[in-house]
């Protein structure tokens, strides 16, 4: 029986060559897309699934609110650990780390990398993640200073196939660490990816800061295990009286340490994921796996169409079945086989073109998405038999359900009006999800052209920015740069005005009361960095020269003269109305608790990326944490002049790595994640609209093909090629419109939720919605008329002579 189903399902697949494309190539599209969702979903939820202690790891984050504003974070102070170790003395392991990114790793004087997940961890570490170490005692060698244990990976890149152990290698400028040990690579689904773990005793020598100020927070980091059969919520009270006692809390600025469990760190933007892997929205994966199931609904609703308008050429089929004894579940069986068939062959190119594109994928999501063949054949075949259900059950159904006396006793069509009322309903539906992933594509579209446009407060044309190893030899490399004919200006500051090289600490005003303070983002520059960026000055003046000298380590430290310049959010923040009010006032930044004096107001500019808002801003002069060359060149002769920096620059720096970017560039990486979104989201926006054209197709062409004598009659009668087209359109037409108007509010709430994340958004405003449904309607007329003309130009003698 089966295998006459399967027969007889064939022969009608084959029968209709145009309708079993249009299924097929909609199933295999939205089969492909789900199976891509569905591993890019399965990749990201398997994030530290691999450590055995995961239900019990927690890292300790901290919680800052401070004039209303709530800081997040999960980097904390370097003393925190030691300190939670004698207040939680209970908990089995508590450990701290401090990862480093873009760090220049010397082998040989000819063999320099560039190591972007270094980790300085103590020997805790190892008794709470697991990092399989191949050969060294882990304990022993992250107990020592100086010290470091590779991967696998990393060590053939430094060494090739020589036994690593032994080895010296050289950390940034100063810290020089012998291999002790060799470790597994650390799977990609990980929040601490480390190509290499370093003592965390050396940061002594490695760090220019002493490491045990609570003031200080940069990139380090606490982890912790809970005693078996406890819960987090069982130390709440506990962590915050650890965080009375180890950060004052002052009027109107409160300190929290929270606790986040090892699998939500993945999904926490709000504490930024990890320095080595940032963290991603819920809502992202959601969102896509959404989009996925309705692309593959709209390749559903296809087949519904499609398999209901055919009804009547099936009718007769069903009307003779049933005479000849066949019963209403076989006729069932038999109508699904046909959709299992479809979806069988759907599902089988779906594999072979995910398995194809898999590589471009990996490549444009910067992801290590496994294509293991089982599970993607277990998933696929999940979804096969699910899309099978979903596409062929109520065509079975509804074919099966008809009567043979009523069938094959009239040519009227049976069920036409609920039919027609289905497929509407459902081409309705087809577009409404269309217009709204549209209208996503044009929102986004927008706000990326805003982040590119808008003005930032800076130039950041013709601007290189080079990385310093140190602060050593600048005023030499300065000179040498200034003479090349390309260079314009040049500034050596700690980063671009927008960059993740700031410090985020506070300022205390004096003579108010001590307790009083107000964060800021502290920004390290020289002289030159105002006429470099092209910093407006609102009020006083900006660093020169000469104060670089009155700050110099040859004068006593008493003798030594600060100055600040701040933004106008600063001189907001302190109660003023004017900047010329804030000049000759004394504040107290928090790095190293420097009093000076505030000599000049420039207006605003952005310090970060345009999803925060501008915060109160204060620049000082500082060279020994200049980390960064700003160099503007004359617009001409660019790789010339990049030549010749690079040259004068090996001369200062012959054993470090040069890497120059343009300043516009670094910007828009700031956005590489909404880019991706917009990209990917233009990708499902377009496979939609193709599935739905192709439906469309597909219906007009079999609505033409019942009233090809009415279009017979019409010409007949005298009417025009033109008339008989936009006869034939306007009802399909009206469906779209329909679905502009279902789609239009959905859209609207969906993205402006999408711009909530942005403290400096676009409006969505209402010509997008008429763009995106004047151009919807244009594809469907276009869609329709090809089938519509080619009726209206047919020979009236043709259509009618069977009559």
């Amino acid at each position: 029986m089966l295998r006459n189903y399967l027969k007889i399902a064939w022969r009608n697949l084959v029968k209709y060559p145009t309708t079993t494309g249009i299924n097929v190539v909609g199933l295999t599209l939205g089969l492909a897309t789900c199976l891509l969702i569905g591993l890019f979903i399965r990749n990201e939820l398997s994030y530290d699934d691999y450590h055995t202690k995961k239900d019990r790891i927690y890292r300790i984050g901290m919680t800052r609110t401070s004039g209303g504003n709530v800081e997040q974070g999960g980097v904390t102070p370097y003393p925190l650990a030691p300190a939670l170790r004698t207040d939680f003395s209970d908990w089995p392991k508590i450990a701290r780390i401090h990862a480093e990114e873009d760090l220049t790793v010397v082998v040989s004087p000819t063999k320099l990398f560039k190591e972007d997940k270094v980790v300085f961890a103590e020997p805790e570490l190892l008794d709470i993640f697991d990092f399989n170490l191949l050969t060294g005692d882990g304990s022993a060698i992250l107990s020592q200073p100086n010290q470091v244990i590779l991967n696998e990976s990393t060590a053939r890149k430094y060494f090739g196939t020589d036994l690593p152990i032994g080895k010296t290698l050289r950390l940034g400028n100063d810290l020089t660490v012998v291999v002790k040990g060799l470790m597994q690579d650390v799977p990609v689904q990980s929040n601490l990816p480390a190509s290499m773990l370093v003592s965390f005793s050396s940061m002594k020598t490695y760090f220019q800061f002493g490491i045990e100020q609570w003031g200080l927070r940069s990139g380090g980091s606490v982890y912790a295990v809970l005693p078996e059969g406890h819960l987090p919520e069982e130390y709440a009270n506990r962590l915050r009286q650890a965080a009375k006692k180890y950060f004052p809390q002052r009027a109107g600025e409160t300190s929290e340490l929270v606790m986040q469990p090892l699998r939500a760190i993945h999904f926490s933007p709000a504490f930024d994921g990890t320095i080595l892997t940032p963290a991603i929205s819920p809502t992202y994966l959601y969102v896509f796996g959404i989009v996925g199931l309705f692309v593959l609904l709209i390749a559903c609703v296809n087949f519904i169409n499609m398999s209901t308008a055919r009804a009547m050429i099936r009718a007769r089929e069903v009307g003779v079945r049933k005479v000849i004894g066949a019963t209403q579940n076989q006729l069932v069986a038999q109508f699904l086989s046909e959709a299992f068939w479809v979806t069988a062959f759907s599902a089988v190119l779906a594999l072979l073109l995910t398995y194809q594109v898999m590589p471009l994928v990996n490549d444009f999501m910067q992801k290590q998405i496994a294509f293991v063949w089982g599970e993607s054949i277990v998933l696929l075949t999940v979804l096969a038999l699910l899309t099978g259900l979903l596409a062929g059950l109520y065509p079975s159904f509804f074919l099966a359900r008809f009567q043979p006396i009523r069938v094959l006793k009239t040519a009227a069509e049976p069920g036409r009006g609920s039919m027609a009322w289905l497929r509407q309903g459902l081409v309705i539906f087809q577009f409404t999800i269309s217009l709204v992933l549209a209208v996503g594509v044009m929102v986004v579209y927008r706000q990326m052209n805003f982040f590119r446009d808008k003005d930032l407060g800076f130039d950041q044309e013709a601007i290189v920015e080079v990385g310093l190893p140190e602060a050593k030899g600048l005023q030499e490399l300065g000179q040498s740069l200034r003479q090349i004919p390309g260079v314009e200006q040049l500034s050596f500051a700690i980063g671009a005005p927008t960059s993740n090289n700031n410090f985020d600490t506070s300022i205390q005003i004096e003579p108010a009361n001590p307790d009083e303070k107000v964060g800021i983002s502290l920004k390290l520059a020289d002289a030159d960095y105002l006429r470099t960026y092209g910093l407006r000055l609102l009020a006083g003046r900006f660093f020169e020269h000469r104060d670089t000298l009155a700050i110099a380590n040859t004068i006593p430290q008493a003798e030594r003269r600060f100055l600040y310049v701040v933004n106008e959010n600063t001189v907001k923040a302190l109660g003023l109305s004017k900047p010329e009010q804030a000049l000759g006032r004394k504040i107290r930044a928090g790095l190293y608790d420097i009093e000076g004096e505030i000599i000049g107001v420039v207006r605003n500019f952005h310090t970060s990326s345009l999803r925060e808002p501008m915060r109160a801003m204060v620049m000082m002069n500082f060279p020994s944490l200049y980390y960064s060359a700003g160099i503007k060149l004359r617009t001409s002769d660019y790789v010339g002049t990049l030549a010749a920096i690079e040259k004068s620059w090996k001369k200062i720096f012959p054993n470090a790595l040069f890497e120059a970017k343009f300043l516009d560039q670094s910007l828009q990486a700031l956005y590489e994640n909404e880019q991706r979104q917009f990209t990917l989201l233009r990708v499902f926006a377009g496979l939609a609209l193709v599935i739905c054209c192709l439906g469309l197709w597909g219906l007009a062409s079999f609505v033409i093909e019942r009233r090809t004598k009415e279009i017979g009659v019409r010409k007949v009668l005298g009417a025009s090629v033109a008339g008989i087209v936009a006869l034939l359109a306007k009802d399909f037409l009206k469906l779209v419109l329909a679905a502009l108007l279902i789609a239009t509010p959905i859209a609207w709430y969906a993205m402006d939720r999408w711009l909530s994340a942005f403290s400096y958004r676009i409006d969505v405003e209402w010509w997008v919605f008429a763009l995106v449904g004047a151009g919807a309607v244009l594809i469907a007329f276009l869609t329709v008329s090809f089938q519509s003309i080619r009726a209206a130009l047919m020979n009236p003698v043709r259509s009618l002579r069977s009559e």
